[in-house]
């Protein structure tokens, strides 16, 4: 994984970004702004792939632990990533002028869960990262594992 501080940055500024309002201003990107996160079923996985890769990265970043603070840090990185979400619906509610609502709190449940699926790819991809390391010899040569 990585260890740029810029692409989580980045990353970051993409999601706080308030793209839709941006949308109301230029008419091309209007309409494909429309065309593509019109459909609700698109603007939830939107949520969920915006906050998946935003948990992968900040994994990547923080590096857990292992033992029991591995969950200490999966918490703070959760914590972390539900108030970069916060964020999010907060800047959307004052450029459109309304209060807090299901909606909100709705999404606030996809980016719970993409940052679920965030977690769980980092993990699996930890696994076998820590899998192949240990299956190389000293040298860096490949070792065959019981059972090849």
């Amino acid at each position: 994984m990585t260890r740029r501080p810029w692409l989580l940055w980045l990353w970051i500024i993409g999601i706080l970004a308030p793209m839709a309002w941006l949308a109301r201003f230029i008419p091309g990107y209007n309409a494909l702004f429309n065309a593509l996160f019109g459909p609700p079923w698109m603007h939830w996985v939107s949520h969920a792939v915006l906050f998946a890769v935003l948990a992968l990265l900040l994994l990547s970043m923080m590096r857990p632990p292992g033992g029991n603070r591995f969950w200490w840090r999966i918490l703070e990185v959760f914590l972390l990533m539900l108030l970069i979400a916060f964020l999010q619906e907060r800047l959307q509610l004052w450029y459109k002028l309304r209060p807090w609502g299901g909606d909100e709190w709705f999404d606030l449940a996809v980016d719970g869960i993409g940052g679920v699926l965030g977690t769980v790819v980092f993990w699996a991809m930890s696994r076998r990262h820590e899998r192949l390391r240990v299956d190389k010899d000293e040298n860096g040569v490949r070792r065959a594992r019981p059972g090849e």
